[in-house]
């Protein structure tokens, strides 16, 4: 049986969780920029037309991207309870980098729901369902009238939010705290791929 490394990570070997982070963070904000492109870009097109249809998909698709991310750099940071070393590298992670209990990323919800994206999709497919289903809509949030539209995937513009199989989530928290994360993880690799330590081992 291995024994257990002292703070959760060898200090070799923090380098491979800081460029696996940095990939969950830079894959985020390419995301991100790609939104903000297609946002712009869909104000030029007709709602109806194909060039608007594909805007909208690189939309949705980058919000969840967005999402897919941080749920990965939530389960660095905070994995399932109970379970070493995870926990203990999970500790390292959260004091050498300073992430918070108070973060956005830490939504077990957005988690929860992406981790068995498969398992949600079998459960929004069962049975009859009365009304219009779109899989995709972009555009401002939508007041229930008349006969029911059911979202697979929608990016409400107005107030930046994703939402899949129902469920609703502000991206600009989530990116915030990707972005303070991105550039903690790049100045870490600069100054030889080490996590700093910090008076307590976790915030």
């Amino acid at each position: 049986m291995n024994e257990a490394i002292p703070n959760g990570i060898w200090p070799p070997h923090e380098i491979l969780y800081l460029e696996a982070m940095l990939f969950c963070t830079k894959t985020a904000m390419i995301a991100a920029e790609e939104m903000r492109a297609a946002l712009d870009a869909g104000t030029r097109y007709d709602p109806d037309s194909k060039e608007w249809q594909g805007c909208a998909q690189v939309i949705v698709n980058g919000a969840q991207t967005i999402a897919l991310q941080a749920a990965a750099l939530s389960r660095y940071c905070w994995p399932v309870r109970g379970k070493e070393p995870h926990a203990a590298r999970a500790t390292r992670l959260r004091g050498g980098l300073g992430v918070s209990d108070a973060s956005a990323l830490k939504n077990r919800d957005l988690r929860n729901h992406l981790e068995h994206f498969d398992e949600r999709l079998d459960e929004f497919c069962q049975g009859l369902r009365a009304g219009v289903i779109l899989p995709t809509y972009v555009g401002p949030l939508r007041d229930e009238e008349g006969l029911p539209i059911l979202l697979f995937r929608a990016y409400y513009t107005d107030v930046a939010v994703f939402e899949v199989f129902g469920n609703r989530y502000s991206i600009q928290p989530l990116l915030d705290e990707i972005h303070v994360l991105h550039g903690k993880l790049g100045a870490c690799v600069r100054s030889g791929g080490r996590l700093p330590y910090t008076s307590g081992s976790d915030l």
